[in-house]
Formats: structure tokens, C-alpha cells, sequence
């Protein structure tokens, strides 16, 4: 074999050998890319689920799921305030929890598409709880206690119209108390082994103001219907008031009037746990702290009504 024969093998080698080392080269720099974008779309992928983990948004087909439960209290928040955050494009609102009670925070522009129904209206930076007879039903947490108040009164009249009662009257009787510390600093000086030392103490007293108010008001009807049962909501479970049902829709309906008298505390609202747990949950929010539930929810306990009808 001549030198030139051996001088193109070996060139031929050369070239089959910087070929190969290109092609490696060129794959452990796409391995290379391919790692470095890899992690980067990690990088942002966990810094994605942070914010999503932050700021908790809530969407449509998530809402609208079965398996959503929807919150006992709700708060109309205007959706300006997140418009630009990436993770909340999309979002109806988000959920956050306070104080172990869960709120949803809708935007007010959804509040239509909800299925729910806000009583008096659905109103920014407003709390709303929900109804204790309807689940699509939420009433503005600063008028809870006289909207049921107001459908009490109704209630008793529609029971009294539907009884074919001739009159009716309802007294509402309140009684609030308060207590009232003050204290009295008393001033002695004592001398022990000659020396003389004074002592300063604190005695604390306390009294209760006992505030009642009440209020009447009477209703005539023509009285001349056949009684039929009325649909109860608030007295559904009063034993007084389904007591007088009884009677006069009996066959021999002979009673002529009766007076009922109806503790607050057998038509509450809400529990006093459940006012002192939306006290806690609304703390941090300004805008709400001159709502005391826990205050309403004892004041509503010690109320009467009397309910007095004639046949």
C-alpha cells in the first residue's frame, strides 16, 4: 500500500472521527439546553403554585362542581383588586380562612351567575351568612337579627290570618343587661419595727344595668275563613304554637283566644357559639368592627314575644 493510499485512509478516519465528535457535542449541548429549560419551567412551575397556594383562587367549574362546598359566609369583594395577579385570570373570587371559619371572597361582577340571592343586596366589602333555611339564601351579617325578627312578626300574623282569627296582637318584651366594673384604689400606712410603710390597694366592683324595651302592635281581620294549617319556618318546632294549630283546626275548633308566650331562645338565629365564631373570623376586617353577634345573639335569647289572638 503506497503512502498517498494510507495518507486517504487516514484522512478518512479524521473526518469519520471530528464527525462523531461533533454530533456528540451537538447532543450534550441539546442535553444541556434541554436540562437548563427543564429547570427553568420548574423554577417558574413552583413559583406558579406558590402564588396559587397564596392567593387560593376560586373558578367557575370548580364553583359549579358537586364537590364544592360552599361557605357559611360570604364577603363581596370588587375584582379590581387581583385583575392583574396571572393566577387569578379567570377567577369568580377566592377562598381564605380566619380564625378556622372558611370565606369565600366573591367578586361582585359574579354575584348574578352565583344562583344566590343576598339580602337586602349584594354590596362591596359587605359580610353575608347564610340563611338557616336556605342554602342559596345570604343575609348582610348587620341586619340578620331584625330581618328574622321582621319574618317572625310575619310568620305569627300569617298564622293568625290562616287560623281565621278575628284580631291579633304581638308584644315584643327585651330585656338587656350589662355589667358595669369600676374600681376604688385605698390608701393605708402601717408601721412595723418603727418603720412606717404605705400600702396602696384595689378593691373592684361591679353592678348590672338592666335595660328592657318593648314594643305592639295589633292586626283586625275579618275572621270569617275556614283554618287551614300555615306553612311554619321560625315556629316549626314550637310546641305552643303547634299546639293552638291543633286546636283550632280541629273538628270542634271551639277555642276563642289564647295568649302564647315565646322565648327568643327557642327561635334563635344562630347558636351564641356560632355569633361568637363570626365575631372571631371578622375581627380583622375594619370595615366590620362595630358588628357584635355574640351581643345579638344573647340580647335575642332573653326577648319574649306575646302572642295573643281571638277567634
Amino acid at each position: 500500500m503506497d503512502k498517498n493510499e494510507n495518507g486517504k485512509k487516514f484522512s478518512e478516519t479524521m473526518q469519520g472521527f471530528l464527525h462523531k465528535a461533533s454530533d456528540l457535542g451537538k447532543k450534550v449541548a441539546g442535553n444541556v439546553q434541554v436540562g437548563a429549560k427543564a429547570l427553568s419551567d420548574k423554577s417558574k412551575n413552583d413559583a406558579y403554585m406558590r402564588r396559587m397556594k397564596k392567593y387560593n383562587p376560586l373558578f367557575p367549574e370548580q364553583y359549579h362542581s358537586s364537590e364544592f362546598n360552599l361557605p357559611n359566609l360570604i364577603l363581596i369583594v370588587d375584582d379590581a383588586v387581583r385583575r392583574d395577579i396571572d393566577v387569578c385570570e379567570g377567577a369568580i373570587g377566592w377562598l381564605e380562612k380566619e380564625n378556622s371559619v372558611e370565606i369565600l371572597c366573591l367578586y361582585d361582577e359574579y354575584v348574578l351567575q352565583s344562583g344566590l340571592s343576598f339580602i337586602p343586596t349584594a354590596t362591596c366589602d359587605a359580610f353575608y351568612y347564610v340563611d338557616s333555611f336556605d342554602r342559596t339564601r345570604f343575609v348582610r351579617t348587620d341586619c340578620i337579627f331584625s330581618k328574622a325578627h321582621e319574618e317572625k312578626l310575619a310568620e305569627l300574623e300569617h298564622i293568625a290570618y290562616s287560623l281565621g282569627a278575628k284580631s291579633c296582637s304581638i308584644e315584643m318584651a327585651e330585656t338587656a343587661e350589662s355589667l358595669d366594673k369600676s374600681s376604688v384604689s385605698m390608701h393605708s400606712q402601717q408601721h412595723l419595727f418603727g418603720a412606717s410603710m404605705n400600702d396602696t390597694a384595689e378593691k373592684s366592683s361591679a353592678h348590672r344595668n338592666v335595660q328592657q324595651r318593648s314594643g305592639k302592635t295589633t292586626i283586625i281581620f275579618e275572621g270569617n275563613i275556614v283554618p287551614t294549617k300555615p306553612r311554619l319556618k321560625w315556629f316549626a318546632n314550637d310546641d305552643t304554637i303547634k299546639g293552638l294549630i291543633e286546636m283550632r283546626c280541629s273538628d270542634n275548633n271551639s277555642i276563642k283566644c289564647k295568649s302564647l308566650e315565646l322565648f327568643g331562645s327557642s327561635s334563635s338565629t344562630m347558636s351564641h357559639k356560632t355569633a361568637c365564631t363570626i365575631d372571631s373570623a371578622l375581627k380583622k376586617y375594619s370595615n366590620n368592627s362595630g358588628i357584635n353577634m355574640e351581643q345579638q345573639a344573647t340580647r335575642e335569647n332573653r326577648s319574649r314575644l306575646i302572642f295573643e289572638i281571638e277567634f
